[in-house]
């Protein structure tokens, strides 16, 4: 009889992780315009408007450009 682990941990791949920091650059770019114009934090239009731009757009052109 062969035991199996019961537990299986995926390990993130470059590519998982270079997301993530895309992720992880977006929200502090959004949380240091915030502090700086606190009215921008509010609105939940701007806030998805951003999401869209920063985490889609941009690395969309960015690819586009680098290929």
């Amino acid at each position: 009889m062969r035991l199996r682990r019961l537990i299986h941990i995926d390990v993130p791949t470059r590519s998982d992780l270079r997301v993530f920091a895309g992720y992880c650059l977006a929200a502090a770019v959004y949380i240091a315009i915030g502090v700086a114009v606190t009215d921008f934090l509010f609105s939940v239009v701007v806030a998805m408007a951003y999401i869209v731009v920063a985490a889609w757009l941009v690395p969309t052109v960015v690819r586009r450009v680098l290929r």
